[in-house]
């Protein structure tokens, strides 16, 4: 993998002088100022502002090669993530996993930031249009520690939400590993970063349907760890079929058979049709037969 060293002010704010424009973003203004001014004391744009530090004002000349110069420095992280989306609620949750691939240890903030690209209205600057907008910090620009022993791994998660007047198919989660210790040169140099898109998230449209409908099936325990149940009333002897599947759509187990009661339970050991135990990670269900057909979400921790 590639340890580009990801900008640390990773969504440019239409920010010129004290000036705040519409988009302003008090969190995004807040994290910006965070850091050393780049440019005479003062913060414009645009410029390379790369591992916490002013890096140039030109595109061709100043830029490019700086960013293709890191391309060779291989990574002492791997970031993966995945997560859910509720469109019906514009909302969802995000989970990154971050490994320490190196010999030492490593410790620093995960942090992740909410962005929304092609956001139009004319600036000071006649530009009308203005991309990788931050739009929010989730929760806040504080980040989460984590102290990594080598070959250590963390799961952490944040729950989002899409605001009124946000185009969520033009939304963006952006996250990153960064080493918080300020070097002399104004650096906080990035292990590793990474982005979703939202609507690439799997989602979960809930039906609608009537409360009792609704309470025929249970999944417990959720989240699990090398088990879970899920327990649903349909008549005795109706088929049921129960798929899971990762969140990349790809089925992992298929569970099938003919209720021998009203209620009936069936039980899910965490692995998938070869017998291999699963990740860790969010999985969706979809649960069918002749009078309910229904789906959720299962945690595996």
């Amino acid at each position: 993998m590639i340890a580009i060293q990801y900008p640390t002010r990773i969504a440019p704010i239409e920010i010129h002088g004290d000036v705040q424009f519409p988009l302003y973003s008090a969190e995004g203004r807040t994290r910006t100022r965070y850091y050393l001014p780049p440019i005479s004391g003062g913060y414009y744009t645009p410029f390379l502002w790369c591992d916490g530090r002013q890096r140039g004002t030109s595109y061709s000349t100043t830029w490019r090669p700086y960013i293709e110069s890191k391309f060779s420095i291989p990574a002492y992280a791997t970031l993966t993530s995945w997560g859910v989306y509720l469109p019906a609620q514009d909302s969802g949750r995000i989970y990154v996993k971050v490994h320490n691939d190196s010999t030492g240890i490593m410790k620093g903030y995960i942090r992740f930031t909410l962005t929304e690209d092609s956001c139009y209205y004319l600036g000071p600057n006649n530009d009308p249009w203005h991309n990788h907008v931050a739009r929010d910090y989730i929760p806040d620009t504080s980040g989460t520690f984590a102290q990594l022993a080598p070959h250590d791994s963390v799961i952490v998660y944040r729950d989002f939400r899409i605001q009124s007047g946000w185009d969520e198919n033009r939304c963006r989660i952006v996250y990153w590993y960064q080493n918080d210790s300020l070097r002399a040169d104004s650096s906080k140099p990035v292990y590793q970063a990474g982005v979703r898109k939202v609507t690439d998230l799997p989602s979960i449209v809930e039906e609608v349907t009537s409360p009792e409908r609704l309470s025929s099936i249970t999944l417990a325990p959720n989240p699990c760890r090398n088990s879970t149940r899920f327990q649903f009333q349909v008549p005795t002897g109706s088929e049921y079929r129960i798929r899971i599947y990762d969140v990349t759509g790809r089925q992992v187990c298929l569970l099938s058979g003919t209720s021998r009661s009203d209620i009936e339970t069936v039980a899910w050991n965490c692995r998938d049709d070869h017998g291999k135990t699963v990740d860790s990670g969010v999985y969706l269900y979809q649960f069918e037969s002749s009078i309910l057909n229904t789906s959720g979400k299962i945690v595996v921790k």
